[in-house]
C-alpha cells in the first residue's frame, strides 16, 4: 500500500540553469515509486533568468514546490529546501542530473536495509560522444570514484559523500545541522567529515542511478581547482584533524623544483603565472594534435596544480602562513587513536565481530605469536568494521599474513598462497 511507503522529499538546488532543471523534472516523473509520495523542492539561488517563471509553470505528477533566495551558493539552498520539506527522507540532486527511473525507489530500499544510514548514489557521465583528451580523462577518474566504492569491504571516507546524488533521513540531517554554508566548494566532503565523526556508516546504492550532464571543460576544470583550494583552507580551519590527508599538506613535503616553481608563482610572481599559464595551454593544444597523451596528462596536472595552489595563495597569501597553518598536521600525526588488537588464530569472524563490537580506529594484528601488520588510522575514514578485515588480509597484508601463517604452522609451506588468500574472501 502506498500509505506504508515514506513520503521523500527531493530537493535540487539551482542557478540560472534552466535547460538542465527542466531536464531533471522530466527524469523524475519516470520513476518507478509512487510520484503521490514524492515531493519536489527546487530551491532558485540567486536566478537572473527565467527559471522561476518555468519553474511555476511546470505540470508533473508530485508536488513541486518552488522558493527563492539571494545567491548565497549551494550548501546553503540545500539547508533551506530540507528546512521546507516534509518528507521522512531527504534526496538531495544537482540541477544537472538525469534521473534513472529506479533512483528514489534504490534510495529508499538501502534506507529500509540500513536505517541510519547514509545513501550515495551512481553518477555515471552521460555519453557525449566527445574522444578529446580532456573528456577522456574526465571520464576515467570518474567512473574510479565509483569503481573503488563498489569494492567489498570498502573503507568510506568523506570523499566519497558526493551531493550531486544521495539521501539521508530528514532527522539526521536535522540532528546534523545540515551543510555549512560558508562552503561553496566541497560543502559534501565538509558534511561527510562531521557525518564519519559522528559514527554515521554510508552504502553504496548502485541502482540509484543518475546520469550526470558534466559541461566541464579546461576553464571550468581550473576555475575548480582554484575553488578546492580555498575550500581546503576553510575545511583545515573547521577541521585541523584533517590537515594530514589534505592535498594542502604536500606543501611542507619534499617536492621537485617544477613543483616548488609553480607554488612560488602562485603566491609571489602572479604575472608570471599568467604567462607560464598561457604557454603550457598552447602546449596542451599541440600534444593532443600529435596525439601525445601521456605529455599532454603531465601538463594538464601541472596546470591543475597551478590554480589549486593559487587558491590556496588566496586565502592564506603567503608561503610562511601555509607553513604555519599546517603545523596543525604534526599535532595530529603525533596524537594515537584507539587500535584494536586482533589475533586471527581466533578465526576470521571472531575478529571481525570484535571489530564491530569496538569500531577501533586502527587495528594491531597478530596471528598467535606472529606480527602481522597495522592498520592505521585515517583521517576522515569511517572506524573499521568487520566488513573491512578480509579485504585488507588479502591485499595489503597478504604476505606478512602468509608467512605468519607458516611460521605458527598453521598451514602447509607447499600450499599456493593464493589459496590462503581466497579463504579471506570465504
Amino acid at each position: 500500500m502506498i500509505n506504508s511507503l515514506p513520503l521523500v522529499s527531493v530537493i535540487i538546488p539551482t542557478h540560472n540553469r534552466r535547460g538542465f532543471l527542466r531536464r531533471t523534472l522530466d527524469a523524475l516523473e519516470t520513476q518507478t515509486f509512487p510520484l503521490k509520495q514524492v515531493e519536489v523542492i527546487v530551491v532558485a539561488d540567486g536566478c537572473t533568468d527565467d527559471t522561476v517563471e518555468i519553474l511555476h509553470h511546470y505540470r508533473g505528477s508530485f508536488t513541486l514546490r518552488v522558493l527563492e533566495q539571494s545567491c548565497r551558493g549551494p550548501a546553503a539552498a540545500r539547508n533551506r529546501g530540507s528546512a521546507y520539506a516534509s518528507g521522512e527522507l531527504l534526496i538531495f540532486l544537482d540541477d544537472d542530473i538525469e534521473a534513472g527511473p529506479s533512483l528514489i525507489e534504490a534510495h529508499v530500499n538501502a534506507h529500509e536495509c540500513r536505517p541510519g544510514y547514509v545513501g550515495i548514489g551512481y553518477l555515471p557521465l552521460h555519453p557525449t560522444g566527445r574522444t578529446d583528451f580532456f573528456s577522456i580523462e574526465l571520464r576515467i577518474w570518474w567512473e574510479a570514484m565509483f569503481h573503488i566504492m563498489r569494492q567489498p569491504g570498502h573503507r568510506y571516507t568523506y570523499r566519497d559523500l558526493l551531493s550531486g546524488n544521495f539521501s539521508i533521513e530528514t532527522k539526521l540531517f536535522n540532528t546534523m545541522g545540515g551543510f555549512d554554508p560558508a562552503f561553496w566548494c566541497h560543502e559534501d566532503y565538509e558534511f561527510g567529515v562531521r557525518l564519519i565523526k559522528a559514527g554515521i556508516s554510508f552504502i553504496f546504492a548502485s541502482d540509484a542511478i543518475g546520469y550526470h550532464h558534466e559541461i566541464t571543460d579546461l576553464g571550468r576544470s581550473l576555475q575548480r581547482k582554484y575553488d578546492e583550494g580555498r575550500a581546503d583552507v576553510l575545511l583545515g580551519r573547521r577541521h585541523p584533524d584533517l590537515l594530514p590527508v589534505l592535498p594542502l599538506a604536500r606543501f611542507v613535503l619534499p617536492s621537485s623544483s617544477p613543483s616548488r616553481l609553480r607554488r612560488h608563482l602562485a603566491f609571489q610572481w602572479s604575472s608570471a603565472g599568467r604567462v607560464m599559464v598561457g604557454g603550457l595551454r598552447q602546449t596542451l593544444r599541440l600534444l593532443e594534435m600529435v596525439r601525445f597523451r601521456g605529455y599532454w596528462r603531465w601538463i594538464l596536472n601541472m596546470l591543475l596544480d597551478y590554480f589549486y595552489w593559487l587558491g590556496v595563495a588566496e586565502e592564506l597569501h603567503t608561503e610562511q602562513s601555509v607553513t604555519d597553518f599546517l603545523q596543525e598536521c604534526l599535532v595530529h600525526e603525533n596524537e594515537s587513536a584507539p587500535e584494536a588488537e586482533i589475533d586471527l588464530c581466533k578465526g576470521l569472524e571472531a575478529a571481525e565481530r570484535l571489530l564491530d563490537a569496538k569500531r577501533p580506529a586502527g587495528a594491531q594484528i597478530r596471528y598467535g605469536q606472529q606480527w602481522v601488520g597495522r592498520i592505521p588510522s585515517q583521517s576522515g575514514a569511517e572506524r573499521l568494521r568487520g566488513t573491512h578485515l578480509r579485504p585488507i588480509l588479502a591485499n595489503q597484508l597478504a604476505r606478512p599474513l602468509f608467512k605468519a601463517l607458516a611460521l605458527e604452522g598453521a598451514i602447509d609451506l607447499n600450499v599456493d598462497s593464493s589459496q590462503v588468500l581466497a579463504a579471506c574472501y570465504l
